[in-house]
């Protein structure tokens, strides 16, 4: 069949676009649930586009078994020491840094009624701290550490050694006598470089981390070690502090722009973006061949030495009506990896637009929301569609059929 058979009104016409309008809210302090993640957080480190970054762990520790007992005369029993191992897996920011700890015991049971997120605060005895001077410092070493020990202060050792037999005769009882220990980090100091100090990420659930228990019976040495396990409550927190003067506390007070020069998003329940596309539904009626949403970053935000590193993968969520928060009826989400060459995420969309275009999805934007988001902290500043390199104003690119007559 030649082109000459097909009336004029009804012949299929492919198209490119990339001219529609985009628009970016980012979207602060994001509360998300940290309970019984796979790696938990800890340390503090300075960036001088975000602010000063906090990581704090709350976690129980378990006895294995019932019954537990040291030694049949407390009367024998001599404390070695208490040591606290923990099985490192990644940092953020600085890994060579020295970051001092504090650790103090819980005095409030973990909740069982709700989640435990960011924003969850545990009651804490802060009068004594257990860190005895622990220190996370490979200061004077080439690389990184995949485990650290530290000596708790005797004090912790004596309050399990000598514990009253029924308070060890099950992990329900023990976890109400001893409810588990908090890591703080105190605050790195800044005079040792520009962006000091690094986050932390340890497993909780390898049998690396313990609290260990050296101790003598009569003559004989023995050890006892209390499991953080998968079974332990646990959950960590994220805090920001001094965003004064900085490029996060600009972007923020840019979000009434309606082009913003930058957006940005940052794991560890701390900011999401949304991008609202307007012109989405001038469209319709269309058939969608592809689409592609590209959000270029700035490459001047990456830190000194570009130790901060964006998200690998982000996630595109259909937002809600108020462009605040995930549309939880319109579950669809699409994932992109960061692409380190062209400093940018590619997210294909087509099934969102033609989903939108159809009325199955609200035409509402989207939520950037950045992977790994509950054990990880990076965080990614976007060249926005304000921004002055028109270069790097983030796009959607669409391929389209028209559709003659509308339909």
């Amino acid at each position: 069949m030649g082109k000459d058979i097909i009336p004029d009104d009804e012949i299929v016409i492919g198209n490119y676009v990339d001219t529609f309008t985009i628009t970016f809210t980012t979207l602060p302090e994001v509360k998300i649930t940290t309970e019984d993640a796979s790696r938990s957080l800890i340390g503090n480190y300075v960036d001088e586009e975000f602010g000063h970054i906090y990581a704090e762990s709350y976690f129980q520790v378990r006895i294995v078994g019932s019954n537990l007992v040291f030694g049949e005369n407390p009367a024998n029993l001599v404390l070695d020491s208490i040591v606290l191992s923990l099985d490192l897996t990644d940092f953020y920011g600085r890994f060579n840094d020295p970051v001092e700890l504090e650790i103090f015991e819980i005095k409030q049971d973990f909740p069982v009624d709700s989640a435990l997120d960011n924003n969850t605060v545990l009651a804490i005895d802060s009068s004594y701290d257990y860190a005895n001077g622990a220190t996370i410092d490979f200061s004077q070493l080439n690389g990184f550490l995949d485990f650290v020990r530290f000596r708790l202060d005797d004090s912790l050792g004596r309050k399990l050694l000598f514990a009253s037999t029924d308070s060890l005769a099950t992990n329900t009882i023990f976890t109400d006598f001893f409810k588990g220990l908090c890591i703080r980090s105190k605050s790195v100091n800044q005079s040792i470089s520009r962006e000091p100090g690094g986050i932390f990420q340890w497993d909780p659930t390898s049998s690396v981390s313990e609290v260990i228990l050296y101790y003598k019976d009569t003559t004989s040495s023995k050890e006892y070690g209390f499991d953080i396990s998968q079974f332990s409550d646990r959950y960590h927190r994220v805090i920001r502090t001094d965003v004064n003067g900085r490029l996060f506390e600009q972007i923020l007070q840019d979000t009434v722009l309606s082009q913003p020069p930058y957006g940005a998003i940052q794991a560890g329940s701390l900011v999401n973006l949304f991008v609202g596309i307007p012109g989405m539904k001038n469209l319709d009626p269309a058939g969608i061949n592809s689409a592609l949403l590209i959000l270029p970053l700035d490459p001047n935000f990456f830190g000194s030495d570009g130790r901060f590193e964006p998200p690998n993968q982000i996630f595109v969520y259909v937002a809600n009506a108020e462009g605040t928060g995930i549309d939880s009826t319109a579950f669809i989400p699409r994932s992109a990896t960061y692409d380190p060459v062209n400093q940018r995420y590619v997210v294909p969309v087509t099934n969102n637009l033609q989903n939108i275009l159809a009325d199955r999805l609200p035409d509402s934007g989207f939520i950037i929301v950045p992977g790994e988001s509950s054990i990880t902290v990076n965080r990614a500043i976007f060249a926005g569609p304000g921004h002055p390199n028109i270069d790097l104003h983030p796009k959607l690119q669409v391929v389209f059929t028209s559709i003659p007559g509308g339909g």
